[in-house]
């Protein structure tokens, strides 16, 4: 069996993994952390460094990073388990599917680190800063919830400053260069494997942060 294979099918058998349907994920959910609790997401977490960091620097809160596919996020899991990191998990889904997922409310805070940029115009609406996107965050994050947005993409970089505009959002932040910003410090100065190897392209990272 093939690698990607391997990992697919042993990420579902990791206990800080939920799959399945969107009612089986929120029942899961439901059962082991209650939503009565606050949720930290990271969208299309890949390998889930910022899950992880972000639960290493802030153990009181709950953090989970979100995928479309197993394979992603088998690295992650397998180290937060290992590691017992226990106040984060992960969940192999659509990011537009999150609002059948999670109760009004109960997500505080988005991190979009370093999504697809999905460049040309017949894929806009895959852009996760998109407002078919910003209506499923609208429905599941409390008032004034944060998104961050961290990419080496100079159109979505625009477009999602443009976005801010258009749907009337509050822009916490923006830079092109963040690195020589202000803004580096703190969750921000969290690397992930695609940021490094855009740094080492000689890219500049971009950021924006902006709340619903």
């Amino acid at each position: 069996m093939r690698r990607k294979a391997l990992k697919q099918k042993e990420v579902r058998t990791l206990s800080n993994v939920f799959w399945g349907n969107t009612e089986s994920i929120s029942e899961q959910i439901k059962e082991k952390y209650s939503f009565q609790k606050k949720f930290t997401l990271e969208l299309g977490c890949g390998e889930g460094e910022y899950t992880i960091d972000l639960a290493l620097k802030y153990p009181q809160k709950i953090f989970v990073g979100i995928d479309a596919k197993g394979s992603r996020i088998w690295k992650g899991a397998k180290y937060a388990l290992e590691n017992n990191i226990n106040n984060c998990f992960f969940i192999i889904q659509r990011i537009d599917r999150l609002n059948h997922i999670f109760q009004p409310n109960t997500v505080e805070e988005i991190w979009i680190p370093f999504p697809n940029p999905f460049p040309m115009r017949k894929s806009i609406k895959q852009r996760l800063v998109h407002k078919r996107f910003l209506d499923v965050y609208r429905e599941i994050c409390i008032p004034g919830a944060r998104i961050h947005l961290k990419t080496d993409d100079e159109t979505l970089f625009n477009y999602s400053i443009e976005v801010c505009k258009e749907e009337n959002l509050n822009l916490i932040a923006a830079t092109d260069d963040l690195y020589n910003s202000p803004f580096y410090k703190d969750e921000l100065t969290i690397t992930t494997r695609f940021e490094i190897q855009h740094i080492s392209n000689n890219k500049k990272i971009k950021y924006v942060c902006f709340s619903l």
